[in-house]
């Protein structure tokens, strides 16, 4: 049997693609992977550069002059929970 090699980039190609085999009784295998939401994609190509060049001192003083205590902190964070 013949055989090719495709590649895609986005998920809305890879799921046409497999729309497009059930129409021509062509089979994939191999890896095809999920198909990202779009939310996913979107993430995928936000601008963060924090996780790239951490700076821990970039969060020192965040709550310096605010109002707010520790155990307030960890109520609105975790509620009931802890």
């Amino acid at each position: 049997m013949p055989e090719i090699t495709i590649k895609y980039k986005s998920a809305k190609a890879l799921k046409a693609l497999q729309n497009l085999t059930k129409l021509f009784d062509i089979t994939i295998e191999g890896p095809v992977g999920k198909v990202a939401s779009k939310d996913e994609e979107k993430a995928a190509t936000l601008p963060i550069t924090f996780a790239k060049h951490p700076d821990v001192k970039a969060l020192a003083g965040i709550w310096q002059g605010k109002n707010i205590t520790l155990e307030e902190l960890r109520k609105k964070a975790w509620g009931d929970r802890v």
